[in-house]
């Protein structure tokens, strides 16, 4: 029998929870610090990387019309839009604008390092995030883990569902809590104007 004062969670989890936008940095010290072998092929650093880049961000305002967490209304389970397919598109697109990144870093064999970084953190981070919601909605919570995959969506759940349209968050309001993204950019040009 566990004391009354114990956590219901690991903390290694929630350490990992709670820096894990921080968790990034070395990554992106590295993408913008490290110079050798570089590609210079205007295809694979601009027809993928921007793409790649662009997709992330999009994943991530999308999920804020249904996630709302940071435009302050009203709370409640988001289960619609990407959260209808996936339950952490916000990992996802993050990946995806790490990914975007070491091309326009001119690091194309940083992909899979990026990826792999991406994916140890953020499979740490929603074990915790996963309890705390589970605490937080229930029955509820645990019918939609039955429902949607973690990760990767099945290619019938691709299908637009009904209660997109019915949102009442602009995606205009959804970009705005997400302009920080696109400040990103910013360290592939600091790397080839100053350091390059």
């Amino acid at each position: 029998m566990k004391p009354s004062n114990s956590r219901d969670y690991n903390l290694f989890q929630a350490v990992i929870f709670k820096v894990r936008g921080l968790a990034m940095v070395p990554m992106l010290v590295l993408l913008t610090l490290f110079p050798r072998w570089e590609t210079e092929n205007v295809w694979l650093i601009y027809g993928l990387g921007v793409p790649v880049f662009l997709g992330g961000i999009w994943i991530r305002v999308w999920s804020q019309r249904h996630l709302r967490y940071r435009l302050k209304t009203d709370a409640r389970l988001a289960v619609t839009g990407p959260y209808a397919h996936v339950r952490n598109p916000v990992y996802i697109g993050n990946t995806l604008i790490l990914c975007g990144l070491a091309l326009l870093c001119e690091l194309p064999w940083a992909v899979p390092l990026m990826a792999l970084w991406a994916a140890a953190i953020y499979s740490v981070a929603v074990r915790f995030e996963e309890n705390r919601l589970l605490k937080r909605y229930g029955d509820e919570y645990q019918r939609y883990m039955r429902c949607v995959p973690r990760w990767i969506p099945s290619i019938q759940m691709l299908v637009p569902t009904a209660a997109e349209s019915d949102l009442g968050v602009s995606w205009f309001s959804a970009a705005r809590v997400e302009w920080q993204c696109a400040l990103l950019l910013a360290l592939p040009i600091f790397k080839e104007l100053v350091i390059h």
